[in-house]
């Protein structure tokens, strides 16, 4: 049984089975390799001890998941105006000096850096991933390619001093090690310094019934009340919170060791609210639920729209379409389509299902397209009308199934 990643207890119970997956976003180019990989049970365990921590029941080797990576925020103009945004919020906010230190852990191709790095050059991004790594540094974005750690902030600030801000968005959640990487934090941020981490909230999970972002590189799936928990173990305090609508409900938590900053009216409102609403008790159950009714009504679909003879085909090759087609069953997809070049030409993993650039729309006249990056429909609806001459119906599976018309 695995433990509680948070307080290392082994009273967990699986409360989700979603079958058996492959590593999401493990694209191959070869057909044959690409339904022949490997899966892993894909399955929520919750935490029975007083820490109430959901996560992931099994542990796939971070290497195998991070070493190269296809996700990337540059290719959505809606994440990339949302990433460029933050160094103007905590500019406004705490101001940037010109010559803070500014540290973003998980930091991609460098979307993020780029846009900070016109209030302070000294920047530092840190990422598993050598391909994205190597891109950021090419563009003159130093960036270390590893895994963030306790040891790694030591040698961190041994060789630039304390960071004066440390920004993680969605990369929280990508580590089991999270007592480790909490001290790591707690090591190097200065001591009137703003930790900013965005993370994919469970209560918005629940609440949107998106059970597609679970996936093996999200290793856990993180309450207020967990986050507290785990940031005051290491005397980090969370001091602020709020919602963002990137992602369909993100939460944004702000951090630091300095008690100067009041808790704030959000984050008592929102701790407030997980005890009244029951969060990791019946509201997580009702949503395992919902989760199992949902495939029934997607796969009923899919044979609907076989039987009829159309062609189906999905938009959005994230890591979550891997989720939804090897849960539910999607054999009669004929291609995802995807703007991502690092994605095109490989197949959905443990499928035949080939991706392809949007512009072969046009030429395939999918009677209907699935979408699974469904978080950014109205850029990709806008994509589909104006640039890419889709008639036909478009399918959006959550939170709850809605059937389109786009002509």
């Amino acid at each position: 049984m695995t433990k509680c990643f948070v307080c290392n207890s082994s009273s967990t119970e699986t409360i989700l089975d979603l079958g058996k997956s492959p590593v999401a976003n493990n694209l191959e180019l070869d057909k044959t390799k690409s339904q022949k990989s490997k899966k892993y049970p894909l399955n929520l365990i919750l935490c029975k001890s007083k820490c109430t921590h959901v996560q992931i029941g099994k542990i796939v080797d971070q290497k195998e998941i991070f070493n190269d990576y296809y996700y990337m925020p540059s290719i959505s103009k809606t994440l990339t105006d949302h990433l460029q945004s933050i160094p103007k919020d905590i500019n406004q906010r705490f101001k940037i000096k010109k010559d803070s230190f500014i540290v973003d852990i998980g930091s991609n191709d460098g979307t993020f850096l780029e846009s900070a790095s016109h209030y302070s050059k000294k920047i530092l991004g840190i990422d598993p991933a050598k391909n994205l790594s190597d891109l950021a540094n090419k563009k003159g974005i130093k960036t270390i390619n590893n895994f963030f750690s306790s040891n790694l902030s030591k040698a961190i600030k041994n060789d630039y001093g304390y960071a004066d801000f440390i920004v993680s968005t969605n990369t929280f959640a990508h580590t089991p090690e999270v007592n480790d990487f909490v001290k790591g934090l707690n090591e190097l941020i200065s001591d009137e310094g703003v930790i900013i981490i965005e993370i994919h909230y469970l209560g918005s999970m629940i609440e949107d019934n998106s059970f597609d972002t679970i996936y093996h590189e999200h290793f856990s799936y993180w309450s207020l009340e967990n986050l507290n928990f785990i940031f005051n173990k290491y005397g980090l305090n969370i001091f602020d919170v709020s919602f963002l609508p990137v992602h369909h409900g993100q939460l944004r938590i702000y951090i630091s060791k300095s008690k100067k900053f009041k808790k704030t009216k959000s984050l008592k409102d929102l701790i407030n609210l997980e005890k009244s609403e029951d969060l990791t008790g019946n509201k997580l159950m009702a949503f395992c639920k919902k989760v199992t009714d949902t495939r029934k009504i997607l796969l009923s679909l899919f044979e609907k729209i076989s039987r009829e003879g159309k062609k189906i085909s999905g938009y959005g090759a994230p890591a979550k379409a891997s989720t939804l087609i090897n849960f539910v069953g999607a054999d009669n997809l004929e291609y995802i389509y995807d703007k991502s070049d690092l994605k095109q030409g490989k197949f959905i993993p443990g499928t035949s299902i080939k991706i392809k650039d949007p512009s072969d729309i046009q030429h395939d006249k999918p009677d209907y397209i699935f979408l699974f990056a469904w978080n950014f429909s109205k850029e990709i609806i806008d994509d589909l009308k104006n640039n890419f001459n889709f008639n036909g119906k478009l399918i959006i599976p959550i939170p709850d199934l809605k059937i389109i018309d786009i002509d």
